[in-house]
């Protein structure tokens, strides 16, 4: 079996960081894999250093046209089984061939740019229903969890020096993590740290928000208590050092970072959005409030804090979920068979 992935991305965010966690437990199986990624993509460039096949393309270039000539050239020198291409422009520019065309089902769905699409994988279950609302079949469209950051990461996890980030070791300390926009409701736990005395929060992401959320901090006077740590790769030494994981999305149909907290073992306060709604369940394997109510936030993360025993037990009972559905050897796995499923299906023309 052999796998051509490209993106356009170059960025930060989930879905790079699975591109990266994906390819990389690929590589460890012998399958054969090719990347096409920009010249500047970091992903691009450690999975270079670790031995995957890897072609530069600035994607978007100039021009489209000579973009899609050179991808479909590479494509035909390397005769793939399936192409997954990682992003929707990547998606467009993707010619049919003699391969199962494999794209992601997007938050915002674009109908034109998977056109050229066999099949969508949705991260989602909110997703996939969005593609078959768009006319796609339902055997055209495959739900599969994201690896967690424990596919890359095999070695022990260290804790954190508080120290390091100005944090008294007796302090009570939160922890978040998620991309700084307005969806993922960073501003909504900042208000719930002000109702919460000598509790500090770390927060690891960056965004179009930071600067707007360190204002913030400054004007809700918690500036002193709060910590902007930067896209952070691997949280798990960030959770090793919280008393409590908080995740206050507005709109989030996924819920990554809950499962990162599951497999640490660190209790989980969450907003009952989609994606950590169908994940949490309340008071057994973490805690759920009202999307947008830093009221009733700062309450559930007080009771973490304060409590003993039923934070561990629900730190134990999301541990033992990522135990059940999560680790990556058997998500690997799933992946894996799903795939040669592709290569053996005797037409792909699901496309709509």
């Amino acid at each position: 079996m052999k796998i051509v992935h490209i993106t356009s991305s170059t960025g930060i965010g989930g879905n790079e960081a699975q591109f990266e966690r994906l390819i990389t437990a690929l590589h460890a199986a012998d399958v054969g894999q090719r990347v096409i990624v920009p010249p500047s993509s970091a992903h691009g460039q450690r999975l270079k250093t670790a031995g995957v096949e890897t072609i530069n393309i600035e994607l978007p270039g100039t021009f489209a046209f000579l973009d899609r000539r050179k991808i479909n050239a590479e494509l035909k020198r390397y005769t793939p089984d399936i192409v997954l291409s990682w992003t929707p422009t990547a998606s467009a520019l993707v010619e049919r061939g003699g391969y199962v065309h494999l794209g992601l089902a997007p938050l915002v769905f674009d109908p034109q740019r998977l056109a050229s699409c066999d099949v969508l994988l949705a991260p989602s279950q909110a997703r996939a229903e969005t593609a078959i609302t768009n006319g796609w079949n339902t055997d055209a469209v495959h739900v599969m969890p994201r690896l967690p950051s424990t596919t890359l990461y095999k070695d022990t996890v260290k804790i954190f020096d508080r120290k390091k980030l100005f944090t008294p070791a007796t302090a009570r300390l939160i922890f978040t993590a998620a991309r700084l926009d307005e969806n993922k409701g960073i501003a909504d736990v900042m208000v719930a740290l002000s109702r919460l005395s000598s509790v500090y929060l770390w927060i690891a992401g960056d965004g179009a928000d930071r600067a707007a959320l360190e204002n913030r901090a400054y004007e809700l006077g918690i500036k002193p208590r709060v910590r902007f740590l930067g896209w952070q790769d691997d949280i798990r030494p960030y959770l090793a050092a919280a008393d409590a994981f908080v995740y206050p999305a507005r709109q989030e149909d996924l819920g990554d970072a809950i499962v990162e907290a599951w497999a640490a073992g660190v209790p989980v306060v969450a907003a009952d959005s989609l994606g950590p709604g169908l994940l949490v369940k309340h008071q057994e394997n973490g805690v759920l409030v009202p999307v947008g109510d830093p009221q009733s936030l700062a309450e559930a993360i007080k009771f973490m804090l304060i409590e003993s025993d039923a934070p561990k037990a629900m730190a134990a009972a999301g541990r033992a979920a990522y135990l059940q559905s999560f680790q990556p050897e058997d998500l690997i796995k799933r992946y894996l068979a799903f795939f040669q499923s592709l290569t053996s299906r005797p037409s792909m023309s699901a496309n709509p």
